[in-house]
């Protein structure tokens, strides 16, 4: 039986991904964990229950692989593509890919896109969480779009969470603050800003929904440990009658990936936590005649590992 291939394994995406993969493989499957960094080789973890360690990425590591999922940054997985069979599916789960990574796909918006190509990319949590919640939209023409994605910690792998966490703990405590490298300043009880202008999110969300207009995209890094959350605005001038707010609710119930919240009104990120859909809360009109969206989404679960194993079994892989 042909086996599967996880490069880079170690970080939080590829945690996260061996866990769904262990709940949606039907039939026991051959898991490999391959690794270029020297800190994560020979790393015992588990997988399926047993043991398993992560070994060093060798030229003919993916002899008889049928699918292989390329956690961590992209430029340590970039060198390795060329080396994957041709045969083999290829899903790209680096958060900074960009387009010649691979084609964008989000599942349950663009699924048929798998058909592009053997390297698909599973794109940033923050284009998963914005294309769930526009696909039911279309229908209603929006003409007009602006966002702003609050990220947490978990963004920023365990090196993230673990200073978030030793803020917190030492603001507490009160005692003695330690340096800042990953965010520069304090993060706990905080917002910061992103450098998410380097990230090519509106390229690739046009990718995934191009019947929808450019959306200006603000993201901000937010204190909290795991939970993506979206506020979104647009205003609907592509139809003769507006939209209702009856109507939106409606249209978004109906996709399968959404979940209306049950306390909409107290919805936060952390309510996410490993669901496998996004919650969507309040939906406001605004006097401009506008619409205001809220909305949740788990990071690494939907955002991420899900979306990926998705885009895999659609594509036969």
């Amino acid at each position: 039986m042909s086996a599967i291939a996880i490069v880079h394994p170690g970080t939080l995406v590829g945690k996260e991904l061996r866990e769904s993969l262990e709940s949606r493989l039907k039939t026991w499957r051959d898991i490999r964990l391959l690794s270029t960094d020297a800190e994560e080789v020979g790393v015992l973890t588990e997988v399926q229950g047993a043991a398993a360690m992560v070994q060093r990425y060798e030229p003919d590591s993916f002899k008889d692989v049928s699918t292989v999922y390329f956690c961590g940054p992209a430029e340590k997985n970039r060198p390795l593509y060329g080396n994957v069979p041709s045969s083999a599916l290829v899903v790209v789960l680096s958060p900074d890919a960009t387009l010649e990574d691979g084609v964008p796909v989000v599942a349950g918006v663009n699924s048929d896109a798998v058909a592009s190509g053997p390297r698909l990319v599973s794109p940033h949590p923050a284009v998963v969480l914005l294309a769930h919640v526009l696909h039911p939209l279309r229908p209603m023409q929006p003409v007009d779009l602006v966002g702003t994605i609050v990220q947490p910690a978990s963004a920023q792998g365990d090196p993230g969470i673990q200073e978030l966490f030793e803020q917190t703990r030492e603001i507490v405590a009160m005692i003695g603050r330690t340096p800042t490298p990953v965010y520069g300043a304090q993060l706990s009880f905080n917002l910061l800003p992103t450098a998410s202008d380097s990230l090519p999110l509106s390229d690739m969300l046009q990718k995934v929904v191009p019947e929808m207009p450019p959306v200006p995209l603000q993201m901000v890094q937010g204190g909290i440990f795991h939970g993506m959350a979206l506020s979104l605005h647009a205003r609907f001038g592509g139809s003769p009658i507006p939209p209702t707010l009856q109507a939106l609710r409606k249209a978004l119930t109906a996709h399968p990936y959404l979940e209306m919240a049950e306390d909409p009104r107290h919805l936060g990120p952390i309510d996410s936590g490993s669901s496998e859909k996004v919650l969507v809360g309040t939906i406001r009109q605004d006097q401009a005649g506008g619409f205001w969206f809220w909305a949740v989404m788990d990071n690494l679960t939907r955002g991420t590992a899900l979306n990926a194993i998705e885009i895999a079994e659609a594509a036969g892989g």
